[in-house]
């Protein structure tokens, strides 16, 4: 089995427009989330949202251009060469076009006539076969819509690839923007905090919705050697499970969410002891953070006391379809920097969050390995397992 590094990183959020900017501002406990301005939506509870600084363009979508704008920059001037065949894209998606049948929707419902073609060229694979296009990849392409973990899915599948040796490179991530129908269904499922979101927090009351894209370069560490790219981490490996509980709640006791955990590390072949930061998805609805915790906690044992958890949530709001690759983008940084960005509005921590979920503050300290989580409706868990990269 091959060993597979990531070699390149691009992230587009609310904070910045660029990886080293969004890691600095997200060090700096600087806040993403601001008042919802790109939809007009006055009926509804909650006016706070994490939305990018890009206008959206009718003829593609604002998930296309953050999507090409992160795979720029994870490229930062390498043009990938060789087999096409052996060039993989895999991308999570959310919401994807909607926004684009949305507006084609209201022409209709105004009485206009609407530009048809529209819609019909943003289905979920558009992000996909853009980024392919750029690359000039014509191996395996996969959208995968698995609600709040596609795009750590995503990732892991690259990894599968990958590290069996079916592929030279791949090109993971995911990009997610805000659209009516996603925001109307949260707020319908009062799962939406009108002020601002509080993971891990004794009062927290729900999450608030986000934008952004983030977008992983991963190759076989013998070719990245060889190429004399730049290596940020190394991906172990990942897992996944089924809750089979509910459609919208994860299971109480976080079972499957601990296995999702367990397998990453036995994929990884990496022991819990190890693990000296997680990635949680940590939305901060009442149900999910204190599962999630006692599901760390049922996954990495007494190692679980040393701990450092955060949530990008914080910062971002819940980015859906790209959560999971922002939340593993942000563990990459903090594996290269050895620096946990903190939890941010975490005054009053949920005695049921008995972890060190980093309050406030970054924190410095070692960071070996890396666990990022994403979990979905239906009770999909997805956790990537990552390790610092130390030179060969």
């Amino acid at each position: 089995m091959n060993r597979v590094v990531v070699t390149g990183l691009g992230l587009v959020s609310s904070l910045a427009l660029g990886r080293e900017d969004t890691w600095a501002a997200m060090l700096a406990g600087r806040d993403g989330l601001g008042p919802l301005t790109r939809l007009d939506l006055p009926a509804e509870p909650a006016q706070i949202a994490g939305q990018v600084p890009l206008g959206p363009l009718r003829h593609q979508t604002l998930c296309g251009r953050m999507a090409l704008l992160a795979l720029e920059e994870a490229l930062d001037g390498f043009q990938p060469g060789g087999d096409a065949t052996r060039i993989g894209v895999f991308q999570g998606a959310g919401t994807s076009g909607l926004p684009v049948a949305e507006a084609y929707l209201m022409d209709r419902l105004a009485g206009r006539r609407g530009h048809a073609a529209e819609p019909a060229y943003q289905g979920p694979c558009t992000v996909t076969d853009a980024l392919a296009h750029r690359l000039g990849a014509e191996g395996p392409r996969s959208t995968l819509m698995n609600a709040c973990s596609s795009s750590l899915l995503a990732l892991g599948q690259a990894w599968e690839r990958l590290a069996a040796g079916e592929l030279d490179l791949a090109v993971a991530g995911g990009a997610e923007s805000l659209c009516r129908t996603t925001y109307a269904g949260f707020s319908c499922l009062k799962a939406v905090d009108p002020g601002k979101c509080r993971p891990f927090s004794r009062d927290r009351a729900g999450l608030n919705l986000g934008e952004g894209a983030a977008q992983l370069l991963l190759e076989p560490l013998d070719r990245a050697l060889a190429r004399g790219a730049t290596i940020y981490a190394e991906v172990l490996g990942y897992g996944a499970s089924m809750d089979a509980h509910h459609p919208t709640a994860p299971h109480p006791e976080g079972e499957g969410a601990a296995r999702a955990m367990t397998m990453a590390l036995r994929t990884g072949r990496t022991e819990a002891a190890e693990v000296d930061l997680v990635s949680a998805h940590g939305t901060a609805t009442p149900a999910n953070d204190g599962a999630e915790c006692l599901a760390i906690r049922r996954a990495l044992g007494p190692a679980a006391d040393r701990v450092s958890v955060t949530s990008t949530k914080s910062q971002f709001g819940h980015t859906l379809g790209a959560a999971g690759a922002i939340g593993a983008a942000a563990a990459v940084l903090a594996l290269r920097d050895q620096t946990v960005s903190p939890t941010l509005r975490l005054e009053e921590p949920d005695p049921a969050c008995d972890l060190d979920c980093t309050p406030l503050a970054a924190k410095e300290r070692t960071i070996r390995a890396a666990l990022v989580n994403a979990f979905a409706f239906g009770g999909n868990n997805v956790s990537l397992a990552l390790r610092r990269w130390e030179g060969a």
